[in-house]
């Protein structure tokens, strides 16, 4: 996602939906002054000011920030796309430009007296080498890991090589939450025993002209009590798109429907939503 200058309204309506959950997303690009969003590009993205407020409102508490437009603001706050550092620690600038949420990185929160540690990892130049040890290291931190990485190229249904080959390293470290964001389009969800796998979440929000794509999912996830999943839902939502406000999906049959035919087996089709 991408909120320029935009406030929680953008997200308002989704957020309330996945009430009283708490919040993760992938924020594109550094945050920057009023002046530095506006004038953001396709290929440049920035976020203004009011980002962290406006994500705080809308009950966000961490945004992974390993992506390809981490570095697209020289000198500002989210610049650094691979920091393993938990942001409640050592860098105040990055605390400031995000107050009450989370960067990650890597990063631990609390989800009803779990110690759940997320993880955000670029796969923009292929799998990192030290992937396998840096999510070991991780999930030794606390009692679930969710994994998320970013991928860059066009927009397919389909997950890319380096994903595939992340997701099945993420699986063997422990992980119980595997999640896929970057290409703009949404994949298959898949449930592996006691983890599930949302191989594209598509769009959120983003207020530049650098993508049409207007689907997305929400992955709502409940843990069980050992840290494994209970249970995941995938949300189909509209995409809140050059200036519009994301929304549940006027018309979630579709997105579910194609979510069939991409492979997905749900334990169970309501009326918004798969679970699995």
């Amino acid at each position: 996602m991408q909120l320029g200058n935009g406030g929680s309204e953008r997200l308002a309506a989704v957020s309330a939906a996945m009430a009283p959950a708490k919040g993760v997303v992938n924020l594109e690009g550094p945050v920057g002054s009023a002046a530095d969003a506006q004038a953001a590009t396709a290929a440049r993205l920035v976020n203004g000011p009011q980002t962290g407020a406006a994500l705080n409102r809308a009950g966000v508490v961490a945004a992974g920030i390993a992506n390809n437009h981490a570095s697209d603001l020289a000198g500002a706050a989210l610049t650094h796309a691979n920091d393993r550092e938990d942001d409640a620690g050592r860098d105040a600038t990055k605390r400031a430009a995000l107050a009450g949420v989370a960067t990650f990185g890597v990063t631990v929160i609390d989800v009803g007296g779990l110690k759940v540690v997320l993880t955000a990892h670029d796969l923009e130049h292929g799998v990192p080498r030290d992937l396998s040890a840096e999510l070991a290291t991780a999930r030794a931190r606390g009692d679930a890991l969710v994994a998320t990485f970013h991928v860059t190229g066009p927009a397919s249904y389909l997950p890319r090589l380096e994903l595939v080959e992340a997701a099945e390293l993420a699986l063997e470290a422990g992980a119980v939450v595997v999640a896929a964001h970057g290409t703009h389009a949404i994949g298959s969800v898949e449930r592996r025993g006691r983890a599930v796998i949302a191989w594209g979440l598509g769009n959120l929000t983003f207020e530049c002209a650098c993508t049409a794509e207007s689907d997305g999912l929400v992955l709502k996830v409940d843990f069980a009590a050992d840290g494994s999943v209970a249970r995941a839902q995938a949300v189909p939502i509209d995409a809140g798109l050059h200036g519009l406000n994301a929304t549940l999906a006027k018309d979630p049959g579709l997105t579910m429907d194609l979510l069939r035919s991409l492979g997905a087996k749900p334990t169970r089709r309501l009326s918004d939503r798969l679970e699995f």
